[in-house]
């Protein structure tokens, strides 16, 4: 036995003494101490190198998995019996968890506290890791416990969906943030119980503060309480009156994360946002279902005076009852930007403005579009609803179908209730007024807008009200296919492309020239899409 441990503790020395020598041969080769040992040192980049290797093998593994579940079902469906059969297979029990999400599966692997989402057409989404806040519903904190202060420097921080309630209370009860950052440090899903800091605590729905409180008693969990599409699902983050109060006002940076499978049912403003004064969303993607059976309804926003979006998009569907669009619903009457904005959700408004990007809005879009369908009673616009101030919109196209039941309908901009300046911009979606309105007025217009710049329209127009392919106002260089389109109303001063060329077709839209005799500095330059007709570069 004594020779046993004297035999362990030389090979402990002789090891040491290697290490040693190794350091000291390296920094002989002018190999520094920090580039041995620092965060980019060879130690270091060989931890990183072992934890992308162990990472390549799991995500071999969801995929082996996923297609072998896909091929056993007749309808090569993913179900999550399956999966996880499968999985098991693959690494034996209980190294993995599967779970249906929604539409998704989530794949956790116990080991490595790590998880990949798996789309219902067998996507396997990149690693992510489990983290778990110490400090849930305080956003003052961060997850390990240090002190932030909503500056730069150190934003508030959102970890989890407790704290994304707790951020949402406070503002519906005057905490407005004003010049504050608050951050978005994961990507958080209604539906999964990783996104929760503790899914076993129980809440209660609180009508009187409309917000979820900690109760012992109760029989539910935040998770069930939260995504029963028989209550009011999540209470958007500001209450969104006619007051400045309980509005927010700071800055929110989904940091590229998104809110996924949020669903709100309120007579309120409806959004992951409800209302906001002078405020900053960027960074910030959605899915889910939003609803407003009184009033607006928006993907990121339902109503913001003199608020801003930065390269956010949405995958919700919405549904409003005067207002609805995919990031904002009503937006600012006054100077603001809405810039880098996608939307994929369909748009519904009962009675008043849907729009793809927003149902109303002021100031200036630049660089937006929409795929999904928008249909409204009233004004309906691929883009915009209806221009609530003097707006210009830049560099967006609309590829959605867009319906209007009664008034009018646009490929970009539905109704100009003031100056609606549209440059450098295309519809392909198909436009539709309803056979049965009965509205003198009612018309379709495959841009729309008071002044209409560089623009080309391709989707049909379905009306037998009027059919204008570009507008029925101010109308410069714009072009459409008549055999695409149809039979129109507008002046002279629009062009058939139906017969020319389409590379001279790009070239005619990149030779545009300003009173100044430029191409606009902040246009984009064209070029020859897929269906073999301009889009931008």
């Amino acid at each position: 036995m004594e020779q046993e441990r004297i035999s362990k503790q030389e090979t402990g020395i002789t090891l040491l003494a290697l290490a040693i020598t190794i350091i000291i041969l390296l920094i002989l080769a002018g190999i520094t101490i920090n580039a041995i040992t620092g965060d980019n040192g060879i130690i270091g980049n060989a931890g990183q190198a072992k934890e992308e290797t162990e990472i390549a093998n799991e995500k071999e593994i969801v995929e082996k998995a996923t297609v072998q579940a896909m091929g056993n079902n007749k309808y090569g469906n993913i179900e999550e019996d399956e999966l996880q059969e499968q999985l098991n297979k693959e690494t034996g029990e209980g190294k993995t968890d599967a779970t249906e999400i929604g539409e998704e599966f989530e794949v956790v692997f116990n080991e490595s506290n790590r998880y990949y989402i798996v789309d219902k057409d067998g996507n396997i989404g990149e690693a992510q890791k489990i983290i778990k806040d110490k400090n849930p519903g305080d956003i003052t904190v961060g997850k390990d416990g240090e002190t932030l202060d909503g500056t730069k420097e150190k934003p508030y921080e959102i970890w989890c969906i407790e704290d994304l309630c707790a951020f949402s209370k406070s503002v519906n009860e005057g905490e407005d943030y004003n010049g504050e950052t608050i951050k978005l440090m994961t990507t958080l899903n209604f539906n999964s119980d990783l996104s929760y800091s503790d899914i076993n605590n129980k809440y209660k729905y609180d009508e009187v503060t409309n917000a979820y409180v900690i109760e012992e008693t109760s029989e539910k969990t935040l998770k069930e309480l939260i995504t029963d599409t028989n209550g009011v699902g999540f209470i958007p983050i500001g209450k969104g009156g006619d007051e400045v109060e309980s509005r927010f006002r700071g800055i929110f940076d989904g940091n590229e994360n998104e809110v996924r499978n949020i669903y709100v049912n309120t007579t309120n403003k409806a959004g992951l946002f409800g209302g906001s004064y002078q405020a900053t969303i960027k960074n910030l993607g959605i899915t889910g279902n939003i609803i407003s059976t009184q009033n607006y309804a928006g993907g990121i926003n339902g109503n913001g005076f003199w608020t801003s979006f930065y390269n956010c998009y949405n995958k919700a569907t919405v549904k409003g009852k005067l207002y609805a669009g995919g990031i904002d619903g009503h937006g600012s009457w006054g100077e603001a930007i809405l810039e880098n904005c996608i939307n994929e959700g369909d748009i519904y408004s009962e009675s008043g403005y849907a729009g793809g990007i927003s149902g109303s809005y002021a100031g200036k879009i630049n660089n937006c579009c929409n795929f999904g369908k928008i249909e409204c009673s009233g004004y309906a616009g691929g883009i915009l609803g209806q221009s609530a101030g003097k707006i210009q919109i830049i560099n967006s196209y609309n590829s959605g179908d867009i319906k209007s039941r009664a008034w009018e309908a646009g490929g970009i901009c539905a109704n100009e209730y003031a100056q609606a300046i549209i440059s450098n911009c295309f519809n392909t979606g198909k436009i539709i007024l309803e056979i049965g309105s009965t509205v003198s007025s009612a018309k379709v217009k495959g841009i729309g807008g008071t002044q209409i710049t560089n623009c080309y329209n391709i989707g049909e127009l379905d009306s037998k009200k009027s059919r204008y392919a570009i507008g029925s106002v101010t109308i410069t260089n714009c072009y459409y296919n008549s055999i695409l389109v149809g039979e129109v109303e507008d002046a002279n001063n629009i062009e058939d492309i139906s017969n020319w060329d389409k590379k001279e077709f790009v070239n005619l839209l990149n030779s545009y020239k300003n009173e100044e005799g430029q191409y606009p500095t902040d246009w984009k330059k064209w070029k020859l899409g897929k269906d073999g007709y301009p889009t931008f570069e």
